[in-house]
């Protein structure tokens, strides 16, 4: 008798076995690591975020902590110069100043108002140079109108104004200056240099700090 091999048999026989088999999971072989690529050469005209800087620069901490705040400069040799209400509350509305009085008016004449009529220049720019230096609110409450006390260096000639109190400013002002001593009226007063007669000299008052800019 002829005996042959049937194919269809073996088959079988190996289909059956495949089966039979577990499945098994055959991971990729893992890459062989490589050295990190260097990052990409920064393009001189390419945008960074983030550390973006617009005319703006960083002062130092004595003066209110590092912060960012645009810088301008006034002629300081026209701080003796006068200037008008109109004028000198136009140039605090643009720095971001504002002022306010307790009479809702700026008749130099009434002591419920606050007026900027013949404040000097250099008053007036000192002020608008805190508002930029501290970031903090600066609200004019007083200014040249009558009521206050009289002398070379006051409201009337033009050298002081009151700004009121608010925790920004309260906290540059004690961080900036130094204590010097009290008043008559019990104020304590602060400046930058005690044995300077010249500098600015900043009264703490129950309302406001009556400030001095020479």
């Amino acid at each position: 008798m002829d005996v042959r091999p049937s194919c269809r048999g073996l088959a079988g026989i190996g289909t059956a076995v495949l089966i039979s088999l577990p499945m098994q999971h055959v991971r990729d072989p893992a890459p062989p690591p490589s050295s990190p690529s260097p990052p990409p050469a920064a393009d001189p005209g390419a945008e960074v975020r983030g550390a973006e800087v617009r005319g703006e620069v960083s002062l130092p901490p004595l003066l209110a902590g590092t912060f960012t705040a645009t810088v301008k400069t006034w002629d300081t040799t026209a701080a003796s110069e006068r200037i008008g209400h109109a004028r000198a509350a136009g140039l605090l509305l643009d720095a971001g100043v504002r002022w306010k009085s307790t009479g809702d008016c700026a008749d130099r004449r009434r002591p419920y108002c606050t007026s900027l009529e013949a404040i000097r220049y250099g008053t007036l720019m000192r002020t608008i140079d805190l508002r930029r230096g501290s970031g903090c609110p600066v609200t004019v409450t007083g200014g040249t109108e009558t009521g206050h006390a009289d002398g070379r260096y006051s409201h009337g000639e033009g050298y002081k104004v009151d700004l009121a109190h608010n925790r920004c400013l309260d906290a540059y002002v004690t961080r900036t200056y130094r204590y010097w001593r009290r008043r008559g009226d019990g104020a304590a007063l602060y400046h930058a240099a005690p044995s300077d007669v010249r500098a600015d000299v900043w009264a703490d008052e129950p309302t406001h700090w009556d400030v001095l800019f020479r």
